[in-house]
């Protein structure tokens, strides 16, 4: 039985859900500057139901297949999995919650991280994004933190971090527009590469 408050989340979501399902069909296109997109994931979760979650994440990636996603919901797609067993998929959401802010998993892990001198993608990369979700990142279980803290210290993740961190540094350095491309290539080949030796199930690599 839900509780009232995983109650209201729930309306939330469908509400949400209703409203991008509705342009899609209506308009075939969806413009959403509000984050509305975002947030029905981490409604789900919040209301208890991750295997909604899941489904919409599904929908999701169909209807927005270049997004890259936020913080909050990246995290949020991690737990929604991690909660319904699938583990694989946990980790690769969790993976991009780690780089799309990398101050997100230090906080929720109560592990200092100051502000690193590089440049941030945009404010969502901030260290001072994490006040804006700083609500959402209760929901976490002692046991989900555990997990989280156990791949976060993986060599996977590790590796991933520093080279993020020396990458966006050279960025933050680099004012030639040709060095930046170049930067950004490789950065984009190794992140390539992590995700297809590292993180996809042996099954999914063809």
């Amino acid at each position: 039985m839900l509780t009232d408050e995983q109650k209201k989340y729930r309306d939330r979501a469908d509400r949400a859900r209703r409203e991008l399902f509705k342009e899609k069909e209506k308009f075939d296109v969806i413009s959403d500057g509000s984050g509305k997109r975002y947030r029905v994931c981490v409604y789900y979760v919040l209301s208890g139901a991750p295997e909604k979650a899941a489904e919409y994440l599904e929908w999701f990636k169909q209807t927005f297949a270049d997004d890259i996603g936020e913080p909050a919901f990246l995290l949020y797609a991690a737990l929604a999995h991690y909660r319904l067993g699938s583990l694989s998929t946990a980790r690769r959401y969790l993976f991009d919650s780690m780089l799309s802010n990398i101050y997100l998993l230090p906080y929720l892990l109560s592990r200092s991280m100051p502000k690193q001198d590089m440049w941030h993608l945009s404010n969502r990369a901030q260290p001072d994004y994490i006040e804006e979700i700083e609500e959402l990142l209760e929901e976490p279980t002692s046991q989900e933190r555990e997990w989280i803290s156990e791949q976060f210290d993986s060599e996977l993740f590790m590796k991933a971090r520093s080279k993020y961190i020396e990458t966006f540094h050279a960025l933050q350095h680099a004012s030639e527009l040709d060095t930046r491309r170049r930067i950004l290539g490789d950065w984009q080949d190794y992140i390539s590469a992590c995700r297809a030796n590292e993180i996809l199930p042996v099954a999914a690599r063809g």
